[in-house]
């Protein structure tokens, strides 16, 4: 399936390996179709209207700068925030001082009490809403979409009395780009949120949302068909009479439908996929395809290591995707783990980030997932390699934002 992204933005690379680029005339880096100042100006204010000096636009603004540069933890972005200059600043639409004349920043201390004290909720729809409008065909009726669920726990905001928070996200698997977050009550699981998630999308028409075992759930199923979504889902123990009835079936008889052999970290993988139609009395709805995906480990030297066995269902039909597809869309939650966990938290230092108060931490998480997705947009592969060329000039992250003027 051909990137949803591919058409966004045309870029010429000057690295090998995602190194910085340079903007086709007329063309602002990640701005694509809207501003970002529209997504920050629909998030309430918490701050009594007597005494506003500087806009909650602009504290987003420069928060979101901060980490396209790479800041990991809030010193660093208090840092950024002081030390940006007036090109800046003004590019942000910070207020002019009536006594000296200059353009000057919130105090980042300010930033900090208010970012700390918005909700949450509303900063994760407006981010989501604002996504969407970014991709060029995702309503496209005739193509199918990939969209992988899946949940991340920020472990530095873990205390000694209090879990770590833990948010649930959709991505897009092809193209690493994060479409909505939304926190999880630490008093429930994943799987209250699930719907609530999707619910940021306003049209999942013809998406294929894949996800873990755990959203294996019969009114899941039904959500997003009623949606005119599709899903694939891997069945395990926390569906027993579903697991019975696909382990029961005669897969001895059914051929392989496509292979794959994968070489790296000091072994070898074979993968396998067996599909065939679903069959009558299957107790969940609409299912329309079932599949055995099996993988089996080697080492260098071709000894066995281990092997897995992993049984799902699906409500795309043989027509809409082949065994080929079917296994893209199984190995889905690798785009989401790789591409948007692994460097949240590798190279934007998130389970390192101390930041506990209020709101602070989904804010900076969705702010995370945005400053990937921004830079990729730009034709980075390599996402430390990006905040590197972003800290090379400050405004390069308002390129990357599309707020340079």
């Amino acid at each position: 399936m051909p990137s949803v992204l591919s058409s966004l933005l045309t870029v010429t690379s000057r690295a090998a390996a995602g190194g910085p680029v340079e903007c086709p005339a007329g063309q602002d880096g990640g701005a694509g179709t809207a501003d970002l100042r529209q997504v920050w100006a629909q998030i309430p204010d918490p701050r009594d209207r007597r005494g506003r000096r500087h806009s909650l636009e602009v504290m987003f603004a420069l928060v979101q700068a901060a980490i396209v540069s790479g800041a990991t933890t809030f010193a660093a972005v208090r840092h950024w925030i002081a030390a940006a200059p007036e090109q800046v600043l003004e590019s942000v639409g910070a207020r002019r001082n009536a006594r000296t004349g200059r353009l000057e920043a919130p105090h980042p201390d300010t930033v900090c009490r208010t970012l700390a004290r918005v909700d949450p909720a509303q900063v994760d729809a407006a981010y989501a809403r604002y996504q969407a409008a970014q991709v060029p065909g995702l309503y496209d009726a005739d193509e199918l979409i990939a969209v992988t669920v899946d949940g991340k726990t920020q472990r530095g905001t873990a205390t000694g009395h209090d879990r770590a928070r833990h948010r649930l996200g959709a991505m897009l698997a092809a193209d690493a780009l994060t479409l909505a977050q939304l926190d999880v009550d630490g008093k429930t699981n994943e799987i209250t949120a699930f719907v609530p998630l999707l619910d940021q999308i306003d049209d999942i028409t013809n998406m294929v949302i894949s996800a873990d075992m755990m959203h294996t759930q019969r009114r899941h199923a039904r959500y997003l068909r009623r949606r005119g979504a599709h899903f694939v889902f891997a069945v395990g123990g926390n569906q027993p009479a579903l697991f019975d009835q696909l382990d029961r079936l005669a897969w001895s008889d059914v051929p392989c439908g496509w292979t794959t052999y994968d070489r790296g970290h000091a072994r070898q993988e074979i993968r396998t996929i067996q599909v065939r139609p679903a069959p009558a009395g299957l107790r969940f709805p609409h299912v329309k395809q079932v599949f055995l995906v099996e993988r089996h480990f080697y080492g260098l030297d071709g000894e066995p290591l281990s092997a897995q066995a992993v049984l799902g269902v699906t409500s795309l039909t043989a027509a809409q995707a082949d065994p080929r597809r079917l296994a893209a869309h199984v190995r889905g939650e690798w785009a989401i783990e790789n591409r948007d966990h692994y460097v949240r938290d590798v190279t934007l230092g998130e389970d390192r980030c101390r930041v506990r108060t209020g709101a602070l931490p989904s804010v900076l998480a969705v702010m995370r997932s945005h400053a990937i997705g921004a830079l990729r947009l730009l034709g980075f592969t390599n996402i430390a390699e990006a905040t590197r060329w972003a800290r090379d000039d400050f405004t390069h992250p308002l390129i990357a934002l599309g707020l340079n003027i």
